[in-house]
């Protein structure tokens, strides 16, 4: 998938801090975890195709 776009977003300090505990736990960046968890807020709100993430669906171990 090309990334063609750049979000900025401010969080309040709990989501932040959640987001890096997620990336620490899943040894994964925080950008990665960031467009996952966006990834998937859209595909339950039926805005995108479960297809839409499939590169990213392996697991790190």
């Amino acid at each position: 998938m090309k990334k063609l776009m750049v979000l900025t977003v401010r969080l309040d300090t709990e989501v932040g801090e959640a987001i890096h505990a997620l990336a620490r736990a899943d040894d994964r960046s925080v950008a990665w975890i960031a467009r996952k968890l966006l990834t998937e807020a859209l595909q339950a709100r039926n805005l995108l195709t479960p297809q839409h993430d499939t590169r990213n669906q392996a697991i790190k171990t």
